[in-house]
């Protein structure tokens, strides 16, 4: 395997694909990326530029954690392993609530990449009636039952969510409603407040509400905060877009305290077009 290496950070970057551009560990951009050379080589290949710019590490890193851990699996046997989990959360639980729950919290939600600013996103679209969206990370189908009592009134519905926890969670929605079911903007922004100030795991929640265009049709973006399970505090933004029986929803999830994450969501926000 061969790598590119930053010439500010020092680090080794895989070269595997012929988009790599920026360096996964400080974000800034590599040396003679093969944009840049196949310019000037039309008729080489990619596997021709990793031979020819590509290096291998003089002598590989070591990673003390990682070596700790493989003679501590040698030792101590799967057993060990699932006793040490065990022991390690129950310690969390007994040093216990707000502290405790930090811990566990910021593990589950760490701050994202910040090579994810520089790097390439992903677009996708979908629905029939198709919403595109620009987002850092892969959005997989995750379609679910409707409730009954919202089920009756929708002729169509699709979801799509990020299925890793990322540090950030982006979930996009979108609903086709009966022609005889009133589907006002107004509605939904407050049927969205709702839905979140009567789940039990979310509580403090604060947003301010904004009514503005996006792509053309009226949209609302409620952008606040809330404590997730009494662990942790997270931001959010809700944009919400109506026209006709159609209705959009955008949900993105992150830390407060990442302020990289909020310029991602951002812009994700005005990456978002209806067809």
């Amino acid at each position: 395997m061969t790598y590119l290496k930053c010439k500010s950070c020092g680090h080794y970057n895989e070269l595997k694909s012929e988009f790599l551009t920026f360096c996964a560990e400080c974000g800034k951009k590599l040396p003679v990326t093969y944009a840049e050379w196949k310019l000037k080589n039309p008729e080489r290949s990619f596997e021709q530029y990793q031979q020819e710019i590509g290096v291998k590490p003089k002598k590989p890193r070591t990673n003390h954690i990682g070596l700790l851990q493989q003679k501590y699996l040698a030792w101590a046997g799967r057993r060990g392993v699932i006793i040490t989990i065990i022991l390690v959360i129950g310690l969390a639980a007994v040093a216990g609530g707000y502290i405790g729950k930090r811990v566990v919290f910021n593990i589950i939600y760490p701050k994202i990449n910040k090579a994810w600013l520089y790097s390439s996103w992903e677009t996708v679209r979908i629905g029939r009636q198709t919403i595109e969206i620009s987002t850092p990370m892969h959005l997989g189908v995750n379609d679910k039952p409707l409730m009954p009592e919202i089920a009756q009134f929708v002729e169509y519905a699709k979801s799509y969510k990020n299925r890793v926890e990322e540090g950030m969670q982006v979930e996009v929605n979108m609903y086709s409603y009966r022609p005889n079911v009133s589907n006002d903007l107004e509605v939904a922004g407050a049927a969205s407040a709702a839905e979140m100030k009567k789940n039990r795991e979310i509580s403090d929640l604060k947003y301010d509400t904004d009514t503005l265009t996006q792509n053309g049709m009226p949209a609302l973006l409620q952008e606040g905060t809330f404590n997730y399970k009494s662990g942790i505090r997270l931001a959010f933004s809700n944009l919400l877009m109506v026209s006709g029986q159609h209705r959009w929803e955008v949900v993105i999830r992150y830390r407060e305290d990442d302020t990289t994450a909020q310029a991602a969501a951002n812009r994700i926000i005005k990456s978002i077009h209806v067809k």
